[in-house]
């Protein structure tokens, strides 16, 4: 549809209309009080059908529900009971019949809701839901801690105003705690709660009547918190016909001012006790001060007199020490002078040597001038060889015509023998 259209300007095909419709009838939803008849329930399938009357005169409308709407109402139908249903009309569109769409269904009157509330926690004793055996004890010094109920009102002010400053962590879910979408609230806080794995679980709300508590006699929510992963304390206030969900909490107190008192408690018993330690630990030490005084002061003694006897040794080790450097001292000097007058001696030894080696050494030369070749050649002596080079030393050494080379002081005679 455009703008400025009217619904007469369209044509719809049948689809399209009861599409359309359906659209504008979710808009007339309500709340409508009735006995219910006709409870149709099918195994394997996700909905169900039942009636709802009028008892003044009669009129009857028929309705439809999933269960999983139904199963969070926490309700058990029953033919003749009467129920507040939260529904709107809608057209079912393979044969054009009309029925209401249920989203929430709920007792009225405290004679019924007593009659299921009795029916349930027989039922949930049974099953032993509420054994003591099967409570978790709360930690005694709990940190991580949630808490599920309405941010609104004085229940959330009242905790937090009375809750130590033991530093806590709070992980706080806003629920609704009664009236429609109560269950579902509940439901989606303990899913979320179940994953942060605190150390404690806190559900709370104020007093009220029977059926303001009926999300807290939900047997889904119930449930849920018989199996939380940590222990569950409840606050709620009521006396008289208590919420199902305080009999399966582990600890159940009335009030939200003793959920926090309880909290506190660990920390201020542990906080104490460390102070009434630490006083008995220093009175200990101050007694055993006292009683040892004497003991203490004869150590001091002990210890200064064994400090004197070890200042003593060290004196006269240092003496000894001072006595024994210095005859080092003496020692090494006198090593030196005989290692120079030792050096003086070798030095001595060797010059001596040199000049006996120098007298040798000349005489030796003056042979070798003598017996030099040449000095014999120039005075007047010669030297014959023959052809091989070999020197002749007699005359039986040639033969007649051999060639000889005579050798004189200024050159080489060649002469053949007769």
């Amino acid at each position: 549809m455009q703008n400025g259209d009217t619904p007469l300007d369209i044509v719809f095909s049948v689809s399209e209309y009861l599409d359309a419709l359906n659209r504008s009838l979710k808009s007339v939803r309500a709340k409508i009080l009735g006995e219910v008849s006709g409870i149709q329930e099918y195994p394997g399938r996700s909905y169900l059908y039942f009636s709802i009357k009028d008892k003044k005169d009669g009129s009857t409308a028929k309705c439809f529900m999933w269960k999983q709407d139904y199963k969070n109402s926490g309700v058990l139908l029953e033919e003749g009971m009467e129920m507040m249903i939260t529904a709107y009309p809608n057209v079912y569109k393979p044969n054009g019949g009309m029925t209401l769409q249920v989203e929430h269904v709920e007792l009225v009157g405290e004679g019924v809701l007593k009659i299921a509330y009795e029916k349930l926690k027989a039922q949930l004793e049974k099953e032993g839901l509420f054994d003591e055996a099967n409570k978790k004890q709360l930690p005694l010094l709990p940190h991580r801690i949630g808490i599920i109920t309405s941010k609104s009102g004085a229940v959330i002010n009242d905790f937090l105003s009375n809750i130590g400053k033991y530093g806590f962590e709070l992980l706080f879910v806003d629920s609704k705690v009664e009236g429609e979408g109560a269950v579902k609230d509940l439901l989606s806080a303990l899913r979320a709660l179940y994953a942060q794995k605190v150390d404690v679980l806190v559900m709370m709300r104020g007093g009220g009547s029977l059926e303001s508590f009926q999300a807290f006699n939900n047997e889904s929510v119930v449930r849920a918190v018989s199996k939380f992963n940590a222990p569950v304390i409840t606050g709620i206030g009521h006396d008289k016909d208590a919420p199902l969900v305080s009999f399966v909490s582990d600890t159940n107190v009335s009030t939200p001012t003793a959920v926090a008192n309880l909290l506190n408690t660990g920390w201020k018993e542990s906080s104490h006790a460390v102070v009434l330690a630490e006083e008995k630990i220093i009175g200990r030490f101050e007694k055993l001060l006292q009683s040892n005084r004497y003991d203490l002061e004869n150590a001091e003694r002990i210890i200064e007199d064994s400090f004197y006897k070890v200042f003593e040794t060290f004196r006269e080790y240092r003496e000894i020490l001072v006595r024994s450097l210095t005859d080092v001292g003496n020692t090494i000097e006198r090593m030196g002078e005989q290692i120079k007058e030792a050096q003086y001696r070798i030095i001595r030894g060797f010059t001596e040597s040199l000049e006996k080696k120098k007298d040798v050494v000349e005489t030796y030369e003056k042979l070798l001038i003598q017996q030099n070749p040449e000095r014999q050649l120039a005075l007047g002596w010669s030297i014959t060889r023959n052809k091989k080079g070999q020197v002749v030393r007699s005359v039986k050494d040639i033969k007649k015509g051999e060639e000889l080379d005579v050798a004189v002081s200024d050159g080489i005679i060649n002469t053949i023998t007769q």
